[in-house]
């Protein structure tokens, strides 16, 4: 048996480096207090809907089934009557999309799967429990009154509730808007995220490199995280290392967008603009620094209305920030309901050492399982959080508490996954 210990907590709460860092938990309780669902909706039908947030509920439109019919191909027919030795006479075909026929008494009806169950019979023999010669057949094998039938409303009831406001779109969720007869929902729309890049040596990928200059890894990355999360990327700037500029870039975007997420600045450097520009435009700032690593300097912040997550100019503390704090705030703006960060607890495949102080989430492999069933993952003993290289095979992250020193083989861990869990 496989065992996922679902967590549905923000994750660590500790803090043993001496300072006054926000914990994990308290940066995103903080963070998602400024957040709430977008405001506009918008009609779709089914085929457009996939991945979106329901924002009025979905009703069974009729009984679910519809009639009764017949769960296998076989023959309609009166129980009773299978009390009579020998041959039953067949007359008739039922089968998917007839109207309901009527069964006269002493006969049987060839009836196919999902086909409407005659009116008189009360049990589908399948084909394979009778003996056919001609036009008359014979039970082979013992069948049980009302076996194989599918009742009118077994499933649902006309009116009864299907899916909930908040709930996401996926497979499942449309196949039930289809089979409910809801060929168009309502949904709230996509929230509107601005990106902000910094940094004077960042480049577009595919543009040529000159003296310092770097590609840009973030945009690219942070775009794909938006779209996986349900948000639209709708402008994406590069802002010069000014806190001028920054300023302007973050008062402008926040007029026309849901969401700003800035990358690069947040920290206390020279050129880190973005906590000043922020006090400039007069935001209120919850969230200025977590006990994470990596992503320390991470920022959350609300301007007229619009969203600001600062997050780290480099690569991995984007990335890993951004499923710690940006993904629950984007399924918060989106309309989601129930958790977006669930986790489980996971088995680690070798020792690891880890710093005391701040909590830190480490890119991880699952591997396979042990005895009982929990996954095992592997992963580096250190992380680099420029380096890009453990992103490439890993599944999800793994907290390592901040007053852990060591770890052994075997030893649990919670586990945060790359896509997220309803």
């Amino acid at each position: 048996m496989t065992v996922f210990e679902k967590l549905q907590a923000a994750a660590c709460d500790c803090d043993q480096s001496g300072h006054s860092m926000m914990s994990v938990r308290d940066a995103v309780q903080a963070a998602l207090s400024l957040a709430a669902p977008v405001e506009g909706t918008e009609v779709l039908p089914l085929a457009a809907a996939r991945g979106r947030v329901l924002a009025l509920p979905v009703t069974a439109g009729a009984d679910m089934p519809r009639f009764d019919n017949s769960g296998m191909d076989g023959y309609a027919l009166r129980h009773e009557d299978l009390g009579h030795d020998g041959w039953i006479p067949v007359a008739g075909v039922s089968a998917a999309g007839d109207a309901t026929k009527d069964l006269p008494a002493g006969v049987a009806m060839r009836i196919y799967t999902g086909a409407p169950l005659p009116r008189g019979a009360d049990t589908v023999v399948m084909q394979e429990k009778v003996e056919r010669t001609g036009d008359e057949i014979r039970l082979i094998a013992p069948c049980d009154q009302g076996g194989n039938i599918r009742k009118q409303g077994e499933d649902r009831r006309a009116g009864d509730d299907l899916l909930s406001i908040g709930a996401t779109l996926d497979a499942k969720a449309l196949a039930l808007c289809a089979g409910a007869g809801a060929g168009q929902v309502t949904v709230y729309r996509r929230p509107r995220i601005a990106m902000v890049l910094t940094g004077d040596e960042i480049t577009p990928a595919g543009e040529p490199l000159t003296g310092g200059a770097i590609w840009d890894v973030n945009g690219p990355m942070l775009d794909a995280l938006c779209d996986e999360a349900g948000v639209e990327v709708v402008e994406t700037r590069y802002v010069a290392d000014t806190r001028a500029d920054m300023a302007s870039a973050l008062g402008d975007l926040a007029c026309h967008v849901d969401m700003i997420v800035t990358s690069g600045g947040v920290s206390v450097g020279d050129r880190d603009h973005v906590a000043g520009a922020l006090h400039d435009i007069g935001a209120k700032t919850v969230v200025a620094g977590v006990a994470i690593k990596p992503g320390k300097p991470v920022t959350v912040a609300n301007v007229d209305g619009a969203l600001v997550l600062g997050l780290p100019g480099n690569p991995v503390s984007a990335f890993v920030t951004w499923h710690v704090l940006g993904r629950p705030l984007a399924a918060r703006l989106a309309g989601k309901t129930g958790a977006v960060d669930t986790r489980w607890h996971v088995r680690a495949a070798t020792a690891l050492s880890h710093k005391l102080g701040r909590c830190e989430y480490r890119p991880a492999r699952i591997t396979g399982y042990d005895g009982d069933g929990h996954q095992v993952i592997a992963c580096s003993d250190h992380m680099h959080s420029a380096d890009l290289g453990p992103l490439a095979g890993a599944d999800g992250l793994v907290l390592i508490p901040g007053d852990v020193e060591q770890l052994r083989q075997g030893d649990l861990l919670e586990f945060l996954p790359f896509k997220a869990q309803s």
